[in-house]
C-alpha cells in the first residue's frame, strides 16, 4: 500500500485542495506523473485551490508518491493531527513528533509489518522541526566516538610548512585542523574558508582551479547543532562566481570542512568530507546548483551556490549524524 495515496485519501477536502495546490520547489525534485497514473489518476496540468477531490488527489500522488517525508513536512500541525487520529495514532504534542509517528505507521504500511533495511527504506532524523532522508556518506571521513558528533575541544593550529604532497598528508593536515578556531570573520565573507585553506597548507595560486595542487577544492559549509545534538546545514554555501566558469572544476574533487560557530563571532572546523564526482554528484549537481547575488548591495555579479539539501543527498550530513543505519526510529 502506497502510504501517500492512503493518507490523501483520509485528508479533510480543504486539506487535500491546499496541499494539491502547494508549489513545488526548483530543489524538490520533478513531478512523479508516472507514479500518479500508477494509482490511476490524471494529473491536472496546474496546481489550483478549487480542484475537485479527484483531481486533488491526482496532484498529491503526482508529486509525492515516493515522498512520504515531503508530504508529512507541508501539512500543518492541525492537519497532522487530524491525520493521526483518523489512524489511531496518538495526536499530542509538536508537529515534529506527529511527522515522526506518522512516518513511522506509514513505513509500516508499506513493508506489510516488516523491518526493512536502511537501503530499501531510509528512515528519516527531524532537523528543524521536519523529516530528513540522510543518504549514506559517498567519500572518506574521520572516526567519531559516539554519534552524532561532539562539538570537538579546542585544538591549537599547526600549520604545515610546506603544501602537503600526498591526498594523505593532506588529509592528516585536516584531522589536525578539528577544533582549531578562525578567529573572527570580519566583513570579509570568505575569511574563515580562506583562513581552514591555510590551516591545511593549500598555496593560494590565484588561477580559479582547485585549491590544492589542482586537484582538491577546499570548501567550508556552515553547520549548526539542534538540541537534540543532531546536526544540520545552516546555509547554502558559495562554490565559485558565475563569470569564473570553474563550478564544475571546484566540484570534481572537493574536502568539505564542517565549521560550526562558536561565540563571540568565532567559528571551528567540526569535521571534514572529501566527496569526489561521480555520476549520481553530477545529478545532484544539476538539481541543487543556483544563481544569485554575491557581494554588496547593488551588486551586478553573481555566485554560484549549492543548496543545502546537496548536503544530505551527498553523505555529509550522516557523516555528522551516524550512518542512516544508526537511526531506528526518526529523530532517534
Amino acid at each position: 500500500m502506497n502510504a501517500v495515496v492512503h493518507y490523501a485519501h483520509l485528508l479533510a477536502p480543504e486539506a487535500l485542495r491546499r496541499l494539491a495546490a502547494v508549489r513545488s520547489s526548483r530543489f524538490s525534485g520533478p513531478t512523479e506523473i508516472g507514479l500518479a497514473s500508477r494509482f490511476g489518476f490524471t494529473v491536472p496540468a496546474t496546481p489550483r485551490r478549487d480542484l475537485d477531490l479527484e483531481e486533488a488527489l491526482a496532484h498529491v500522488a503526482g508529486r509525492w508518491s515516493a515522498d512520504l517525508c515531503g508530504m508529512l513536512n507541508v501539512l500543518s500541525r492541525a492537519e497532522l493531527a487530524y491525520l493521526a487520529g483518523r489512524l489511531g495514532v496518538p495526536t499530542q504534542g509538536r508537529s515534529a513528533e506527529l511527522r515522526a509517528r506518522l512516518w513511522e505507521h506509514g513505513a509500516q504500511l508499506e513493508s506489510g509489518g516488516l523491518e526493512l533495511s536502511s537501503a530499501l527504506q531510509p528512515r528519516p532524523i527531524i532537523l528543524g522541526g521536519h523529516l530528513v532522508v540522510q543518504a549514506a556518506p559517498r567519500g572518506m571521513y574521520p572516526p567519531a566516538a559516539a554519534w552524532p558528533r561532539a562539538m570537538p575541544p579546542v585544538a591549537a593550529p599547526m600549520i604545515p610548512e610546506d603544501e602537503p604532497e600526498t591526498l594523505d598528508d593532506l588529509l592528516a593536515a585536516a584531522d589536525r585542523a578539528i577544533g582549531v578556531k578562525l578567529g573572527r570573520r570580519g566583513a570579509d565573507k570568505g575569511a574563515w574558508g580562506s583562513r581552514a585553506a591555510r590551516l591545511l597548507g593549500a598555496v593560494e595560486r590565484g588561477i580559479g582551479e582547485p585549491d590544492w595542487r589542482g586537484d582538491v577544492e577546499i570548501k567550508t559549509v556552515p553547520v549548526a547543532q539542534e538540541p537534540s545534538g543532531l546536526w544540520r546545514i545552516v546555509e547554502d554555501p558559495a562554490i565559485a562566481m558565475l563569470a569564473e566558469g570553474t563550478v564544475l572544476a571546484k566540484l570534481q574533487r572537493t574536502l568539505w570542512l564542517a565549521r560550526a560557530d562558536l561565540e563571540a563571532g568565532e567559528a571551528t572546523i567540526v569535521s571534514w568530507y572529501l566527496l569526489d564526482w561521480d555520476p549520481e554528484i553530477a545529478r545532484l549537481a544539476r538539481r541543487y546548483l543556483h544563481t544569485r547575488p554575491k557581494g554588496p548591495a547593488g551588486t551586478t555579479q553573481r555566485g554560484v551556490y549549492l543548496h543545502k539539501s546537496f548536503f544530505a543527498d551527498a553523505g555529509l550530513l550522516a557523516t555528522l549524524n551516524g550512518p542512516p543505519s544508526l537511526h531506528l526510529r526518526p529523530g532517534s
